[in-house]
This record gives structure tokens, C-alpha cells and sequence, in this order.
């Protein structure tokens, strides 16, 4: 008999107790529409010596589609396979780590031994939703920035008009109550945990932020991404091109812009003159002219600098945090090695990082993280590293 660290569960729990149980739900759904079979306990129940809540969803192996299952739960061991002694590493045909539970960030216990417990069968094949809750009475309403659908909330009331208010100590939404906002928290989709409390002292009114997001004529596979999930949480954004940061003044018009891997070019001390435009104005129909042309360094960036300086913020994801270079930011590419006294990216031989599922830290303090854990589970695909 393998050592239990070594075989595989016989299955998994999914406590109800835990802080974003609605994207658990989310993500045993996604299990669901693959043929899954999913269980749920009726009453409180004990397993391995601890207790779990009503409500808790219950995975078991013994079921068809079992490497599936171990796939979305289990942490893939991609080998550590080199062309040759010393040589650089075989790529993968695709990712090397892809376990869904860690990137969704959903809390689970893995049972090595066979167990029982007061578990329903779902019907198969039948979408969970959550399990619907009474408005708590009080003053008003805290949402923790831990669970994603306090954000699909805060958008809606937000929308509606409602008054919204942020706990700079930890993130938290505070609403007061009111009858639109009391009407719009209870609503049955969102399922997150909504607590009657008082205002915070120290709260600080927030408005929606007037965000824009960078994309590019013929389409963005990554910009299409980030609109799909923003959508999903009712955030609205500007879709903008390259012309549209040309023309500057783009405060007056955002507070956020997003660009994602591929749209700011590398810096360079003599940017290349008379960058062709493909594919050429004349060839396409003239309701889509406004979207050709590529971020430059000659005008694109001096307009994103005079957006920051007058108050503006840029998320910048992979190859985009090249704007670090241009506005000159003290910050260096950590991943280099001085050759012959000149600088150079580390080659595949000394650093290398396919699509895979690393542990990052993270300072909970920072308004950006506000929600997130000490230690946080990320996707990282050979992106940029800064020290």
C-alpha cells in the first residue's frame, strides 16, 4: 500500500463555512457541466475528526470520470525534462499546471479513506445555485472583499444609485440600508455572506470607476478575456484603441485604464520611425479605421504619462508592464545576468516557468489586494519579474 501523502483521495470536501462559498459553487458547477457527480450533505456531519455544516458539497472519486476529478483538485508534477545534459528544458505541448480549485481559490479537504455521511445525490447533470438568505435587520450592511460576488453586488447598487462605502482597514463594502439597496442584496443569485453591522468610522464613500480597456483592431485574445470576466461581475469598461490614447485628455474621460500582454511595445533609446499600419485603412470597411494603428512610444506613452500624472491609474498585465521602462520607474527586470558586463534576460537553461500555478505572496494592506490571502495562488505564464 502506497503511503498516504502518495495515493490518491477517495474524495473531496467542500466545507459551507467557507469565506466565498458562492465561487465554490461556481467551481463545482464547472464540474457539473462535465459530467461530475456531485453530493450534498443534508445535516452537520464529522469526517477524518472534523466537522463540516450542512450545505457542504461532497466529491467522490469512485465515479467515471475520476481523472478528470483528480485534475481539477490535484496539483499536476510536470517532469523536469532537459533537451540534453545542461541544455534547456523541454516545453510542455501546453500548460504544466492548470488545477482549478487552487486558481478559483476554494477551500477543500482531501479524504484519503473511505467515508460516509447524511450525503444527497444531486441530480446529475442539475446546476447548484446558491442557497438563498434572508437580509440580516440593521443600520446597514458589510460585504467582505473576500467573496467575488460582493463585487457583482457593490456594481449593482452602485448602478442603482445606492450608497456604497469602502472599510479601508480590510477592504469590506459597507451599505447602508435603504429600500433600493435592501431590494437589490436580496436578490437569491449572489449567496454571499451579507452581515448587519454599523458604519464604520473610518469608511470611505466610493463611486464607479470609469474604466477603459485596450484592445486592438482584428481583436485581442486577452482583452476579449478580461471583458468576458468583468462582465461577469457588472463592472463596465470602455473598450479603446490606440487612436483613442493618441488623442490624449484621457483623464476627462477615465479613472482606470487595463492593457493586457502584447499592447505596450519595449522601450528602445531610437523607437523605429513610420511603423506601417496593417492592414492598410482603405482595405477595411470605415466604421472599423478608428481601431488600426499599435500603441507607440513616440505618442502613445507620453499621453499614458500625462494620464497618470493628472490621477489616473494603468493595470498592467504581462508584456504590457513594458510602460515600466518607458516612465523610467524604479523598479529593474529581476530575472537577468550580467554577460561581459552587459545585461541580458536569463535563458531558458537558468529560468524557466510554462503556464503553471505558483504561491505568491501578497501584502493584504495594499488596496489592490484588499480581499486576497497572505498567500495567494496565481496563474504565471513566463511573465515579467520585478525587484
Amino acid at each position: 500500500m502506497k503511503a498516504q501523502e502518495n495515493r490518491d483521495p477517495r474524495g473531496y470536501i467542500i466545507s459551507a463555512d467557507q469565506p466565498d462559498f458562492t465561487t465554490a459553487i461556481r467551481f463545482l458547477n464547472a464540474l457539473i457541466r462535465t459530467g461530475v457527480s456531485v453530493q450534498k450533505a443534508t445535516s452537520p456531519f464529522t469526517v477524518a475528526g472534523k466537522n463540516y455544516p450542512a450545505g457542504s458539497y461532497v466529491v467522490k472519486t469512485a465515479q467515471a470520470f475520476r481523472p478528470h476529478i483528480l485534475d481539477m483538485f490535484e496539483p499536476q508534477d510536470h517532469p523536469n525534462d532537459f533537451k540534453y545534459e545542461g541544455g534547456p528544458p523541454i516545453a510542455p505541448y501546453d500548460a504544466a499546471g492548470w488545477t482549478l480549485a487552487y486558481l478559483m481559490n476554494v477551500k477543500f479537504d482531501r479524504i484519503q479513506d473511505a467515508f460516509s455521511g447524511p450525503f444527497e445525490q444531486l441530480p446529475y447533470g442539475e446546476l447548484l445555485k446558491p442557497t438563498p438568505k434572508a437580509l440580516p435587520n440593521g443600520g446597514g450592511y458589510t460585504l467582505s472583499a473576500a467573496a467575488n460576488e460582493s463585487f457583482t453586488a457593490v456594481n449593482q447598487l452602485l448602478k442603482a444609485g445606492a450608497e456604497v462605502y469602502r472599510n479601508p482597514t480590510d477592504g469590506s463594502f459597507y451599505v447602508p440600508a435603504s429600500a433600493k439597496a435592501n431590494s437589490i442584496l436580496a436578490k437569491d443569485s449572489f449567496g454571499m455572506k451579507i452581515t448587519a453591522t454599523q458604519k464604520p468610522a473610518n469608511a470611505i464613500k466610493i463611486a464607479p470607476a470609469r474604466i477603459a480597456l485596450w484592445d486592438t483592431y482584428g481583436g485581442s485574445m486577452d482583452s476579449g478575456w478580461i471583458r468576458f470576466i468583468m462582465e461577469q461581475f457588472n463592472f463596465d469598461a470602455t473598450v479603446i484603441y490606440a487612436a483613442d490614447i493618441d488623442a490624449g485628455k484621457l483623464k476627462d474621460k477615465y479613472d482606470v485604464i487595463i492593457f493586457v500582454d502584447g499592447s505596450i511595445p519595449a522601450y528602445s533609446a531610437t523607437p523605429p520611425a513610420n511603423r506601417a499600419v496593417t492592414p492598410a485603412a482603405e482595405t477595411i470597411p470605415a466604421e472599423f479605421r478608428s481601431r488600426l494603428g499599435r500603441v507607440t512610444q513616440e505618442k502613445s506613452i507620453p499621453q499614458l504619462k500625462a494620464f497618470l500624472e493628472a490621477g489616473g491609474q494603468i493595470v498592467a498585465i504581462g508584456t504590457a508592464t513594458n510602460l515600466a521602462a518607458h516612465l523610467n520607474l524604479p523598479v529593474r527586470n529581476a530575472l537577468v545576468e550580467i554577460v561581459n558586463g552587459t545585461e541580458r534576460r536569463l535563458p531558458a537553461e537558468k529560468y524557466y516557468v510554462p503556464g503553471s500555478v505558483l504561491r505568491v505572496a501578497v501584502d493584504t494592506k495594499a488596496p489592490a489586494s484588499w480581499g486576497l490571502e497572505s498567500a495567494t495562488d496565481v496563474y504565471f505564464d513566463n511573465s515579467p519579474v520585478f525587484k
